[in-house]
């Protein structure tokens, strides 16, 4: 039986669109699946070995560490005078600018003499009035007792001008006392610096009546170098404070409003006598240099005072230290540029550096950046000998640490100077 010829043209059809098909599936498998290319080849080879991590070394290095408790501190003059009148009366000039420094006994205003101009002559009238009665008090006395010997005159008459002349000593001391007073009191009208510093703004103007009860003074005068700070510090660093005054002056900084750079250095001169039961501190005093002027009365200032020095000490840059559950730790860069995780005993910190009492030498270089990557045993590529920001110039380590805030100290009544630590 033979088939129509539409019906062998569909089957044909069929067996091309089939065959077609299956050759585009065999494309598509080899395409995906199957084939190899010099791309592929690199990627397998170098996912066989892991990348080496870039990372930042310093190398931990042996000097000097200050140990300092840090304080907010107040700037108090060590002379501050109120210039007012010792006398009433008008004030006729003001012999200073504002602002100006003034030396000890320069004339700063003068006040009306001529009330106590007066005064004083009427105490010298007083004396040589008093001096003239006594001279002739004692002519007759010198007469009396003449007359005594020859029995011309009565023993009470005698003693009766005796009495008179002792009378009229006692008037003349008071007359000279009076003209001392009146000398103190025509001096007080020549108003003079009572020491050196600088004087500040004038509040009372010439022709107005100056008086002792005054509100407001003058102007005042006030010391700037040297000068002063005070500060408070938690009760507990008390004792260790006192045993480093008693060994070896104790010196203090002033910072600036970053921390960073110091204004002004000195020296701890005393500690106030009581602890404040309110806030649980002691009060301090530190006297400084102020060549400068740059500290001014009752400006509030960083203070850093330095509690003991660690000398000799292994330091490393504080970014190199990592907290885990078993401790600090750090990673050590090997000449092969391999790391290894190595445990460390932390001593004393601050916000840069940190010092290791056990566990790192000298020398050995630390991991600073790139520590997140890391894992013992891992290779790395160092491609800085600094610390992130600082330029790869040298590979000299800045000083260590300058500051030590108090609350990275730890605990201890162990005496300064004997196993500073803070965490």
């Amino acid at each position: 039986m033979s088939h129509p010829p539409s019906t062998r043209r569909i089957t044909v059809k069929r067996v091309l669109l089939w065959t077609l098909l299956l050759l585009i599936g065999l494309i598509i498998v080899w395409w995906f699946f199957l084939r190899e290319s010099p791309e592929s080849d690199d990627t397998d080879s170098q996912d066989g070995a892991m990348p080496r991590s870039a990372v930042a070394a310093v190398m931990a290095r042996q000097g000097d560490f200050p140990v300092t408790l840090s304080a907010l501190g107040t700037v108090r003059s060590l002379s501050s005078v109120e210039i007012r009148p010792r006398i009433e009366g008008e004030l006729l000039s003001v012999d200073f600018e504002e602002g100006q420094r003034v030396e000890r006994d320069q004339v700063l205003a003068h006040i009306d003499d001529r009330t106590y101009q007066a005064q004083l002559a009427q105490a010298n009238a007083e004396l040589t009035q008093n001096q003239a009665q006594l001279a002739t008090a004692r002519e007759d006395l010198k007469r009396y007792e003449n007359l005594s010997r020859a029995n011309n005159v009565s023993r009470q008459d005698l003693e009766t001008q005796r009495q008179l002349v002792q009378q009229y000593q006692g008037a003349v001391e008071a007359s000279r006392a009076n003209i001392q007073s009146a000398r103190v009191q025509l001096d007080y009208t020549t108003v003079r610096a009572p020491a050196d510093g600088i004087i500040g703004l004038r509040n009372v103007d010439p022709g107005n009546i100056v008086a002792t009860g005054d509100e407001n003074p003058i102007a005042t005068l006030t010391a700037l170098n040297p000068i002063s700070v005070v500060f408070s510090l938690p009760g507990q660093y008390l004792s260790r404070v006192r045993n480093s005054m008693q060994q070896k002056p104790m010196m203090v900084s002033v910072m600036d409003d970053s921390a960073s750079d110091s204004i002004a250095t000195g020296e701890l001169t005393s500690i106030d006598s009581a602890i404040n039961t309110d806030t649980g501190t002691v009060r301090l005093r530190a006297r400084l240099d102020n060549d400068d002027e740059q500290l001014y009365p009752n400006a509030f200032v960083n203070v850093e005072l330095t509690l003991a020095t660690l000398e000799n000490v292994v330091i490393v840059p504080e970014t190199a230290i990592q907290n885990s559950e078993a401790g600090n730790h750090v990673y050590v860069v090997d000449d092969e540029d391999t790391v290894h995780q190595r445990s460390v005993s932390v001593g004393a910190s601050d916000d840069l550096h940190a010092v290791i009492d056990s566990g790192l030498e000298v020398g050995e270089r630390v991991v600073v950046d790139g520590v997140d990557r890391l894992r013992d045993g891992a290779s790395v590529n160092v491609v800085s000998n600094n610390l992130p920001g600082e330029s790869d110039a040298t590979d000299e380590a800045p000083p260590a640490g300058e500051t030590t805030n108090e609350g990275q100290l730890k605990s201890t009544d162990e005496p300064a100077g004997e196993g500073e630590r803070s965490s």
